[in-house]
């Protein structure tokens, strides 16, 4: 049996099964290429580097793909990283079941439809609910698979799905409790304030930024999205929209943060607020589930690289 992550060694030799992610191309101080990559083995992910990059193995090398990957182990800045000498992709004949190294939402994705139709069919506002029903339609496939993003938060497989329902679902108490707050705008920017992301990531398996994406980002992107398509329904210059389009373009909160504008609705703040909080949580979440109670997790990129302690209690 092939070894995990968690069973190597700092200078050991190892042949481990990987999916490799994040690939970027770098040089070092002496102008060569090399590889910098994110390592999964259905358990734990670590860094990896391809210092002897040759032609044979940039023309084998995809990203999302999994592979049988020779390399030694090393320890840099405390953690575990392997330098890859060689690797070939995984083959039928190798009886490996690859859907263990592809990470999957909470809930599957037709949970997840039937869990934010239920928020769907409470938007009473006839405009955002017409509106939301025509975008979702639009993007129907991408919505329920694709990621929120490409490493922070929600970074797999019904991401972007989970990430709405997890804001949709947390918005409950908001609003049960400031009613002044209106749930049918709430509720639609809940749900199509990511809608950009389908245009700016490539999917779910080796995601990257698309050039759309990298060029204009999600939140212009899915502003865009609504407009158009509210336009086509003759909504285009309605108050709903108006309202709706400030919330995508404001729910990063701040303009450092990439919001065009800062919240100037009482629902776009709240929706910003959900927003921070699940995303922030969701990268703590991730980090705990791999961290023993007693010990500190490692460096949290959503945190300022801060490590945060796992309270040894019951």
């Amino acid at each position: 049996m092939l070894k995990k992550i968690k069973d190597c060694l700092p200078m050991e030799e190892v042949e481990l099964v990987l999916r490799l992610s994040d690939i970027q191309i770098k040089k070092t101080t002496s102008d060569a290429d090399y590889a910098s990559l994110i390592a999964f083995d259905g358990e734990r992910k670590m860094e990896a580097k391809i210092w002897k990059f040759t032609d044979e193995l940039r023309a084998k090398l995809e990203s999302g793909e999994v592979y049988l990957v020779n390399g030694r182990m090393k320890e840099y800045q405390g953690k575990l990283q392997i330098n890859i000498t060689n690797l070939r992709k995984i083959t039928p004949v190798d009886n490996v079941d690859l859907s263990e190294f592809y990470e999957k939402a909470k809930l599957t994705n037709d949970d997840l439809a039937k869990l934010i139709n239920d928020y769907y069919v409470k938007i009473d506002n006839p405009i955002l609910k017409d509106t939301v029903k025509t975008v979702l339609r639009r993007h129907y496939n991408e919505f329920f698979e694709y990621p929120a993003a490409v490493t922070m938060h929600h970074n797999y497989y019904y991401g972007l799905a989970y990430h709405t329902y997890s804001m949709l679902k947390l918005s409950d108490n908001y609003l049960s409790l400031y009613q002044f707050v209106n749930k049918s705008l709430v509720y639609a920017g809940i749900i199509l304030h990511d809608i950009g992301k389908v245009m700016e990531l490539s999917g779910p398996k080796g995601t990257e930024y698309t050039k759309a994406g990298r060029l204009i980002g999600h939140i212009a992107l899915g502003a865009n999205e609504i407009y158009a398509i509210s336009k086509e329904l003759g909504y285009a210059n309605s108050e709903e929209i108006l309202n709706l389009i400030h919330i995508i373009l404001s729910h990063h909160g701040e303009l450092e943060y990439g919001s065009p504008k800062v919240p100037m609705t009482p629902e776009a703040e709240l929706v910003h607020l959900l927003d921070y909080s699940d995303s922030r949580m969701a990268s703590l979440d991730a980090e705990i589930n791999k961290t023993e109670k007693g010990e500190f997790t490692g460096q949290i990129a959503a945190f300022d690289k801060k490590s945060f302690y796992v309270p040894d209690l019951n």
